[in-house]
């Protein structure tokens, strides 16, 4: 693949070991999910192949990897060669939308397969109910904190689900699921074996990290993605009877950016040698931050170029142990990238409309990738549209195990897209009730075809646009098509009644204490 890089600093895993009443406990409670919602009597032994012929599954989540901070999706100042060589021998999805445009929403959809506004994380946690706005501007709106601060205990993750029959499961990296005394973090959710996990965003790049305790035997100067990917790639180069699931989740690319010397020199030579720029930033009607409308930060692209280094790394760890022809990979993001300037070092999601936080495409569209050994992908690509949502029910199919619709309820497999297949499913809901930092105002969103609906409760208007002719969502149709408005407004009110979602009240309506 052209990205090999050596091995360094040992890394020691935390594992976590049920009793066996409780784990035959969850093995039972998952057959009786199985059972459900199949209609049937359900026997792993019986139904699904042995543990030890079942794939290994990689699933990669990468913070704020915005959809063309990639080579392969247009990006020419930054250098992704080894993810850019992945979408050349893997299924490329084209058109992958996170269910929120910020973390922690996407991140609880993943593991559960259910939306924001069903499942309650509906914002960053523990999340803030204050406005943000343009100077000397009032909020029309009061969006309260999220429903939820935290992943429910009580939901089935995917982990657990792969877990009871019988695979050796491991989280590491950002959590930020909900406060551990809360969410009771990765153990108490299906994972096993946990390695340097964030409970929130308090991480950096380089020694100290902002928390020794993530790698104890790190000295001055390394480099926490360097550090996270060795500690995946000792977790599946064990010795081991049973398959494994790996769910890895970089600090990268979320603030603060951290780039490494030499990198950063070379990409500020590249910077400099870039044309001056009329105006290099612009404030979008719809955002109360300006927009970055190049990527030219020399800082950003070096730590994204140590973070494609260490993709690459770990891919050819997994072919060195031979484990290529017999594991799933799924490389992906949990939103768009951090386009405005409310912290230093954003990148710019130019020519896609703003970015993380916002629900126009550039908040919401991320690079997905997906290696299926079974399955022939190589220079495929598909542009049907598809969310974090669907990771639940396509693990479980690749993996051989029955879907469990009542659980991931809101995502379909995309198996049959890995076949060149349609998938059954004609929309798409975002909800982000919150007034965000980052420039971004309330709303809600449906997706419908080639159309894309926008409501806006700060401003109290609607936004409609045809994505396939104007992907760029600059020509706002709502005027010339009230009827499709009417219609899929209607539609976008159903389901967020049907979900019990919390909408942002009118001022005048506040209940004040």
């Amino acid at each position: 693949m052209g990205c090999r890089f050596g091995l360094a600093h040992s890394t020691s895993f935390q594992k976590y070991s049920l009793p066996i009443a409780a784990i035959r406990s969850m093995r039972s409670l998952v057959v009786l999910l199985l059972t459900l919602v199949t209609g049937t009597s359900f026997a792993f032994s019986a139904t699904v192949p042995s543990a030890s012929k079942r794939p290994n599954v990689i699933f990669i989540l990468i913070d704020d990897l915005g959809w063309n901070d990639v080579g392969y999706n247009g990006s020419t100042f930054y250098e992704t060669p080894c993810i850019d060589a992945l979408s050349q021998k893997w299924m490329r999805f084209d058109r992958c939308y996170t269910p929120s445009p910020m973390c922690s929403p996407t991140r609880v959809s993943i593991v559960t397969g259910k939306n924001p506004a069903r499942h309650g994380v509906t914002q960053w946690l523990n999340g803030s109910d204050k406005h943000f706005g343009r100077q000397g501007e009032l909020p029309t709106v009061y969006c309260p904190l999220p429903q939820s601060s935290s992943i429910s205990r009580d939901e089935t993750t995917v982990a657990e689900v792969l877990k009871a029959v019988g695979y050796d499961t491991a989280f590491m990296g950002k959590w930020h699921m909900g406060r551990f005394d809360v969410s009771g973090g990765p153990a108490a959710h299906g994972y096993d074996n946990q390695r340097a996990v964030i409970e929130e965003n308090r991480c950096s790049m380089f020694y100290p990290f902002r928390d020794p305790s993530y790698f104890p035997d790190a000295k001055q100067g390394d480099n926490f993605t360097d550090l996270l990917t060795d500690a995946a790639i000792e977790f599946l180069t064990q010795q081991r009877e049973q398959p494994y699931y790996l769910h890895l989740c970089h600090f990268a690319m979320h603030s603060p950016i951290g780039s490494k010397q030499d990198l950063r020199a070379r990409f500020q030579q590249k910077s400099d040698a870039l044309p001056v720029l009329s105006e290099d930033r612009k404030l979008d009607p719809y955002g109360h931050k300006p927009q970055k409308l190049r990527q030219d930060d020399a800082e950003y692209a070096g730590e994204l170029a140590t973070l494609d280094q260490n993709i690459g790394r770990l891919i050819d760890a997994v072919r060195a142990a031979g484990q290529y022809d017999d594991t799933i990979i799924v490389i992906t993001g949990d939103n768009g990238g951090r386009s405005s300037y409310f912290m230093k070092h954003p990148t710019s999601m130019q020519p896609l409309r703003t970015g993380k936080t916002f629900l126009f495409e550039g908040g919401i569209r991320t690079p997905l990738l997906i290696h299926s050994p079974r399955h022939h992908t190589v220079g495929k690509s598909n542009s049907t549209p598809v969310t974090s949502m669907d990771f639940f029910p396509t693990i479980l199919q690749l993996v051989g195990l029955p879907l469990m619709p009542s659980q991931h309820v809101d995502g379909v497999s995309l198996v049959p897209l890995l076949h060149g297949e349609a998938i059954s499913r004609d929309s798409l809901y975002w909800h982000f009730p919150h007034y965000q930092g980052e420039g971004s105002y309330p709303a809600s969103a449906i997706l419908v075809g080639d159309y894309k609906l926008i409501r806006n409760y700060h401003h109290g208007d609607t936004l409609l646009f045809n994505l396939a002719d104007d992907p760029y969502e600059a020509n706002n149709l709502a005027h010339a098509m009230p009827d499709k408005v009417e219609s899929l407004s209607d539609r976008l009110t159903a389901y967020l009644a049907e979900v019990g979602s919390t909408l942002p009240s009118p001022i005048d309506e506040q209940r004040t204490e």
